[in-house]
């Protein structure tokens, strides 16, 4: 009785394994190419690599607690009611930051146009050491930013949780000191997930982020 106990055990255990290494494989593989897939891809990894599996679509980026350029206590709640467009920015910059913000800002004219739903816009701050709310407001007031959109400080600790989650290390300077930000841009879903990322310095992008995005909504 003990060896038939003993042989059913060893049968369960080999089909459970069976069965979980079938599931992890679907899960965390899957076809990884876009001719492959009709849906955009999620990104998660600092190589910015496309995914499609089941494993990319659980990861979402960190949660946060941060303060607005009205001074306002934010959390990663604000991304949970509609698809997002995250940039970066620092209150410093004169020359890079101004032209990825007139891009952003014109996509939003741009999906208003085409009488999409309104995506959030978001900024976030690679110098929250300096950027303060009121240093945000000012600079927000300075650029003529739309008054929906959301400019967002913290702790360097909270700020660099939450950038890393984005694949951007706002640790970086150039020579000359500057913050190292770059023009990357992010859409995000409603679930906090990234969906694309573009260049927010190229009106030429602009084109794929409109598309990106209502692709997005139709599969939502």
């Amino acid at each position: 009785m003990t060896i038939i106990k003993n042989l059913l055990l060893s049968l369960l255990i080999l089909v459970t394994t069976t069965l979980s290494l079938g599931w992890l494989t679907g899960a965390f593989a899957g076809p990884q190419n876009a001719l492959n897939n009709d849906r955009l891809p999620y990104y998660y990894q600092q190589n910015l690599q496309a995914h499609w599996d089941t494993w990319a679509s659980w990861q979402r980026i960190a949660r946060f607690s941060l303060v607005n350029q009205h001074g306002q206590e934010v959390d990663q709640t604000l991304l949970h009611h509609q698809p997002s467009f995250i940039g970066f920015f620092y209150a410093g910059c004169v020359t890079l930051c101004p032209i990825s913000l007139e891009v952003l800002r014109e996509l939003q004219t741009q999906t208003g146009r085409k009488k999409l739903m309104s995506p959030q816009f978001i900024m976030l701050t690679v110098t929250p050491e300096q950027d303060d709310a009121s240093t945000m407001a000012a600079y927000a007031k300075k650029l003529k930013l739309p008054n929906d959109w959301t400019l967002l400080t913290g702790s360097s600790q909270q700020m660099q949780k939450l950038t890393a989650s984005l694949m951007t290390d706002i640790n970086l300077r150039t020579s000359n000191g500057e913050p190292l930000h770059g023009q990357r841009a992010f859409l995000l879903d409603a679930r906090a997930r990234i969906r694309g990322i573009y260049d927010a310095s190229s009106m030429l992008e602009m084109r794929r982020m409109i598309r990106d995005y209502e692709s997005l909504l139709q599969d939502q």
